[in-house]
């Protein structure tokens, strides 16, 4: 997005000191004039007259501009009126007309300054998160056993609940950084979750019925081997090869695999699915990683469109390196596994 609204605003402000009278009117005069008895520095009347920077003055300071400018006197801008009221009629037509110009230019910069924000930047644009940024979209976590902790304790916290936390947390931070504004989150046995909206899927169908009930929908090629309680989840390949984690020892996993979906959710084609788990957490963590990374997740989605094409429907395992508990972003191809269009 351009700055052309905040540099009109900012070039006005400027054009207002520097043409107004015949002889230029310096920083330091306007800003003594501005700040009528308190400090205010010529760094701040350079600060609003650079369009490349998003600081403007408030509403009571381009009341103030607008008075000062009103007036044909010279540079010296000391004492000027504090208000309208004592202005002669060509002066109060000036100034009326001034202060509906400075504010609707800087609501015109503030409009440009706020839809920036809320659009992704430039690392994090890829074709995959392609969604409507005011579409609803909800993030489902998976949901940890019952610990005996009701809703009406006063210790209970909401989001105790959720499994996979790492997950979820860097799903939904990662959603919000790309500009997404209309997101929620539910746990997966929660009500209120709505099938048919655009749905983020975190974790296996242990801890996330959806997940299970949705991949069998989609009838995935990477179904799990394994899903008893306390278990990993164990792919096969469609051949029937099993594809496991490494894991040293009882308990130290030094890989784990990821699976990523991305799909037209079954129960509503306008909408997409999007499933993001693994053998253990570490899995489901690559998988968010996988494609939300804004160094690394456009690169891997092109890896995936050099194999598949424009496919909207597709399939992704691949191996995740699990270092003292910490998880790389997984880079395609290295880590692929296999991909399949659904």
């Amino acid at each position: 997005m351009g700055r052309a609204a905040r540099r009109l605003f900012a070039s006005r402000l400027r054009a207002l000191r520097e043409t107004t009278y015949p002889v230029k009117v310096t920083q330091d005069q306007l800003a003594a004039a501005l700040g009528k008895g308190k400090p205010l520095s010529s760094a701040a009347i350079s600060m609003w007259e650079n369009g490349e920077v998003d600081k403007w003055p408030s509403e009571s300071r381009l009341v103030q501009y607008a008075l000062i400018f009103s007036l044909p006197r010279g540079p010296s801008l000391t004492p000027h009126p504090s208000d309208a009221s004592t202005l002669d009629k060509p002066a109060r037509i000036r100034f009326h007309r001034l202060r509906a110009e400075l504010l609707e230019l800087r609501d015109g910069a503030e409009r440009e300054a706020r839809l920036e924000r809320s659009a992704p930047r430039a690392l994090d644009v890829n074709e995959l998160w392609h969604h409507d940024r005011a579409e609803k979209l909800v993030v489902v976590a998976p949901e940890l056993p019952a610990t005996g902790t009701a809703e009406s304790d006063r210790g209970y916290v909401r989001l105790a609940r959720y499994g996979d936390l790492d997950a979820f947390f860097e799903m939904f931070v990662a959603l919000t950084r790309m500009g997404y504004h209309n997101l929620s989150h539910r746990s997966a046995r929660e009500p209120g979750i709505g099938t048919e909206r655009n749905l983020v899927l975190v974790g296996g169908p242990v801890g996330n019925p959806l997940t299970l009930t949705f991949g069998h929908l989609l009838g995935l090629p990477f179904e799990p081997d394994a899903v008893a309680a306390g278990a990993a989840n164990l792919f096969r390949l469609p051949d029937g090869t099993p594809v496991r984690p490494r894991v040293l020892g009882q308990s130290q996993v030094v890989e784990d695999i990821g699976l990523f979906v991305r799909a037209a959710n079954p129960t509503n084609p306008e909408a997409d699915l999007t499933i993001c788990t693994g053998s253990y957490t570490y899995g489901a963590l690559g998988a968010v990683r996988l494609f939300t990374d804004p160094r690394h997740g456009a690169g891997n989605v092109a890896v995936v469109r050099e194999r598949l094409g424009q496919a909207r429907a597709f399939a992704v395992l691949f191996r995740v390196n699990v270092i003292d508990g910490r998880v790389p972003v997984p880079r395609l191809p290295g880590s692929l596994i296999e991909c399949r269009a659904l």
